[in-house]
C-alpha cells in the first residue's frame, strides 16, 4: 500500500473545515485547534494537551496521553513509531498504518495512524481493546467513556490458532497478493463473513476448501494457495483474523474485469482495487 506521509493529516484538516457533524468541528478561538471531545476513563475526565477529535466516525485520542492514563509505564518515539510499554502490554504504532499491534495482536485501524500537533493520533477503540477496556460512546454528551479491564489485550501466542494464520493467509495470497493492504484485509473479511454466516462452513480451512455448492475459491485447487506468503499476506490474515474488516457484508468477491455468478445475481457493495465485492 502506498505510503501517505501528509494526505491523511490534510484529508483531516479539510475535514475539520468543513465542520461536519461527524467531524471534530467546533475551532476555539486561539490557535484554530479542533474542538476536543471529551473522554472519561474510569468516570474521571482525561487531561489531554492535544484533544481528542473525531475524523472519518472514530475518536482519536494521543496515544502518549491516554496510554499513561491507563497505566502505562513509558512511551517512546523513534523514526515515526510510538512505542507503549504497560504491565503485562507493549503497543507499537507507526504513522500512516493501518493496524497497531499490541501484545503481537494486529488491531485495524481504518484511516490510518496519524501525526497532528507533533503527536499521534489514534483512534480510541483500537487503543482501548489493546488496553482490554471496555468503550461506551454518549450521543447527548458527544463523549467518550472508557472503563478498565485487566490492563493488557490476550497476546496473539495464544489467541491465534496457527492453522486460521497459515490459511487465511495463503488464501490471501493467492486471491490478493496484488492488491493493497485494504484489499488484502477485504478477501480476509469474505472468509470470516462467511463463518459468520449459517449457510457456510464455520471454520478457515472449511470455508476455504468449501464445494458444497462447487469450487468457493479456486486457488484452493489449482496449488495457488500453497505459495508462501508475503509479510503483508500475514498481517493482514491476523488483522482479519482479530476482526478487522474492509469488506463490509460481503460473502462474495470477484475479479472486477471478469463476470461471475455473484456478478449477476448479488448486489454489488463495494470496489476495491481489482475485485468486485458483493453482498
Amino acid at each position: 500500500m502506498k505510503k501517505r506521509t501528509l494526505l491523511p493529516v490534510l484529508l483531516m484538516l479539510a475535514v475539520l473545515a468543513a465542520a461536519t457533524p461527524l467531524a471534530a468541528a467546533g475551532a476555539s478561538e486561539a490557535g484554530n485547534q479542533p474542538a476536543g471531545i471529551p473522554v472519561y476513563i474510569d468516570g474521571q475526565p482525561a487531561d489531554f494537551k492535544v484533544p481528542a477529535f473525531i475524523f472519518n466516525s472514530a475518536t482519536y485520542v494521543p496515544i502518549r496521553e491516554f496510554s499513561m492514563a491507563m497505566g502505562a509505564e513509558e512511551v517512546t518515539w523513534s523514526n515515526g513509531t510510538a512505542t507503549v510499554i504497560a504491565p503485562g502490554l507493549t503497543i507499537t504504532a507507526k504513522a500512516d498504518d493501518l493496524y497497531l499491534v499490541a501484545n503481537g495482536r494486529y488491531l485495524f485501524v481504518p484511516h490510518s495512524c496519524l501525526l497532528f500537533n507533533k503527536s499521534m493520533m489514534v483512534p480510541i477503540r483500537a487503543l482501548a481493546k489493546a488496553f482490554d477496556a471496555k468503550l461506551a460512546w454518549n450521543p447527548r454528551e458527544r463523549a467518550v467513556y472508557v472503563t478498565k479491564g485487566s490492563g493488557a489485550i490476550e497476546p496473539g501466542s495464544s489467541f491465534y490458532n496457527e492453522d486460521d494464520v497459515y490459511w487465511m493467509s495463503r488464501i490471501i495470497s493467492a486471491e490478493a497478493r496484488g492488491e493493497s493492504l485494504v484489499g488484502k484485509i477485504a478477501v480476509g473479511g469474505v472468509v470470516m463473513n462467511r463463518i459468520a454466516s449459517p449457510y457456510f462452513p464455520d471454520t478457515v480451512y472449511d470455508v476455504i476448501f468449501d464445494r458444497k455448492n462447487g469450487v468457493q475459491f479456486t486457488p484452493a485447487y489449482s496449488g495457488a494457495i500453497y505459495h508462501t506468503p508475503s509479510e503483508e499476506c500475514v498481517i493482514a490474515a491476523k488483522i482479519a483474523l482479530d476482526g478487522g474488516n474492509t469488506a463490509g457484508d460481503s460473502l462474495y468477491f470477484s475479479s472486477s474485469a471478469q463476470g461471475c455468478w455473484a456478478a449477476r445475481t448479488r448486489t454489488l457493495a463495494m470496489t476495491i482495487g481489482n475485485h468486485n465485492f458483493y453482498v
